[in-house]
């Protein structure tokens, strides 16, 4: 699809689909597996992405048969990523950012490696980063709680000491005028 529409923007896959768009946004135009267009630009400015999809709507056919047929790589490196800690092999033509994997998937710098102890270097510092943070997060929350917690003692201390002192108390019927004006 890439090669046959002259596309000279990144292509991926997500979830969303196959999207093509920019370092800054990856889903300018997001097509279905279906061949259907999910997503399009609505400011024709740019003249290639105006292209792709002039390209894509002249013929759906095509682009549903682009999209079904089988790739074909020129070479196929192994490269690592992880999830978690999953470590996870793929294969792409080309290491390297922004070049994608052969199922799709872009490669930045800091989660696909050729090397494996890199990428597994890069899993314990994340899981280290995760940990961090939510072990400060849980802190504060716990602050939090054990200041509402003594609010609400007070407010029930509160409560408790007017349902035994109502009967001391005088009350006193308070006539509201108009702000300025005494009765």
């Amino acid at each position: 699809m890439k090669e046959h529409y002259r596309i000279a923007h990144i292509v991926q896959v997500t979830e969303e689909g196959i999207c093509i768009g920019s370092a800054y946004f990856h889903n300018i135009i997001v097509i279905g597996l279906d061949g259907t267009i999910k997503k399009r630009i609505h400011s024709l400015n740019n003249e290639d992405l105006s292209r792709y999809l002039r390209e894509m709507d002249a013929d759906p056919a095509m682009l549903r048969k682009l999209i079904q047929s089988p790739d074909t790589f020129t070479a196929s490196v192994i490269v690592y990523t992880y999830n978690g800690a999953d470590i996870i092999e793929k294969q792409c033509e080309m290491p390297g950012w922004p070049n994608v994997t052969h199922d799709g998937y872009i490669m930045y710098d800091n989660t696909f490696s050729t090397d494996i102890n890199t990428v597994i270097a890069w899993a314990k510092n994340t899981a280290d980063c995760k940990i961090i943070g939510l072990t400060s997060r849980i802190a504060e929350l716990e602050e939090q709680i054990n200041k509402m917690e003594l609010q609400l003692i007070n407010h029930k201390n509160d409560r408790e000491k007017l349902e035994t002192r109502v009967s001391e108390f005088p009350f006193t019927r308070i006539n509201k005028s108009p702000i300025g004006k005494s009765t």
